[in-house]
């Protein structure tokens, strides 16, 4: 992994907000517009206590996927615990379409038995997106029986 090529997942991703003012940024990261500009042009590398601050400000994380994907780990999202049960079933629901499509890409790309760098690149993303989402699916459920259990246990107890 470079430097270089970290910093250009940056740049994309704060070009990508057009409305957002650099050196609004660099204010919030708590740094100056010089550092944070050699940063983004892969001039120095990027403190990493705050490429997640960096990612979050953007509402991009496509640079902590980067560094996952370096040592061969797909991060993903841990669900809002606030989020309503009804919102978390449509992520369900979404998870059955994302993994069909996965499905039919790797079924597409593996078809004629070579497997090219074009199909890579539409398969990979879909693989890796069903993979985020049954990881999210999965603290989803743990959170859903804890706090049933949580709610189990304070009916059980005698009212004051």
């Amino acid at each position: 992994m470079s430097t270089e090529e970290l910093a250009s997942i940056l740049s994309r991703a704060v070009e990508t907000k057009a409305e957002y003012d650099i050196r609004l940024l660099a204010q919030q990261l708590g740094t100056n517009y010089r550092s944070l500009m050699y940063w983004l042009r892969g001039d120095r590398p990027v403190p990493a206590h705050l490429l997640p601050h960096i990612c979050t400000l953007l509402r991009n994380y496509e640079a902590l996927d980067f560094l996952e994907s370096q040592v061969g780990r797909v991060a993903f999202k841990i669900p809002d615990p606030k989020v309503p049960l009804d919102k978390e079933l449509l992520a369900v629901s979404r998870l059955i379409k994302d993994v069909g499509e996965a499905l039919e890409s790797v079924a597409e790309t593996l078809a004629d038995g070579v497997v090219e760098e074009r199909e890579l690149k539409i398969t990979i993303p879909k693989i890796d997106a069903v993979i985020q989402e049954c990881a999210s699916l999965k603290y989803l459920l743990e959170d859903l029986r804890k706090r049933r259990m949580k709610k189990t246990k304070t009916e059980g107890l005698p009212s004051l």
